[in-house]
């Protein structure tokens, strides 16, 4: 099992090797320039042999099943225009500069890719209908990522994360072969019961 990868970051890691073709996939990225404390949870590679494009899908997870994401103080910002909750607040600030930190990293990592890909996962988002603080909240922080970076930053949240991991666990039923994805397997188990 990768070092330090928690089981979130395993499925959704598993998730891009075998539904998205994904040969390599790290966990726990650190940069290596000095000073730069940036990490990124998954970064997953498809280097397509039909079309010799390389795809690099950059994911930070969160795997908090109370539906909070991250606590702490935040700093004053726009995220106080969609909830008066700090906690809301500093996550959707923690998570902007972690996709922020990710832009410049992958950026410079993988500059020769054709396709870089965005995505933060979270299988339970607490105020998840439309209207609530944090949902609204980032639906704005995928708005300002596109208009500073150009990138699409794609929610895999509540529902959509339920219904890729429903695709995962569809694929390991009758699979029985070990693709070096820990997560993977233990679905694997699961779905072969007899």
């Amino acid at each position: 099992m990768p070092v330090n990868a928690t089981w979130g970051e395993l499925l959704v890691g598993a998730y891009h090797k075998r539904l998205n073709s994904c040969e390599v996939v790290s966990y726990n990225n650190r940069s290596e320039e000095r000073g730069n404390q940036m990490e990124a949870d998954v970064i997953a590679i498809d280097n397509s042999r039909d079309t010799g494009k390389q795809n690099v899908y950059v994911c930070e997870v969160v795997t908090h099943m109370s539906g909070k994401l991250y606590s702490g103080t935040p700093d004053e910002g726009w995220w106080t225009e969609f909830t008066n909750t700090k906690a809301h607040q500093y996550s959707l600030q923690k998570i902007q500069r972690k996709f922020r930190e990710d832009y410049s990293y992958v950026n410079d990592t993988f500059a020769n890719a054709d396709d870089h890909a965005y995505q933060f996962w979270a299988p339970v988002v607490t105020g998840w209908e439309r209207g609530s603080g944090l949902i609204d909240g980032l639906e704005e922080l995928q708005r300002r990522f596109k208009d500073e970076t150009g990138d699409e930053l794609e929610l895999i949240i509540n529902q959509d994360y339920k219904e890729r991991i429903q695709n995962l666990r569809e694929e390991a039923q009758g699979d029985t072969s070990d693709h070096g994805a820990p997560a993977f397997r233990f679905l694997q188990i699961l779905e072969n019961l007899k």
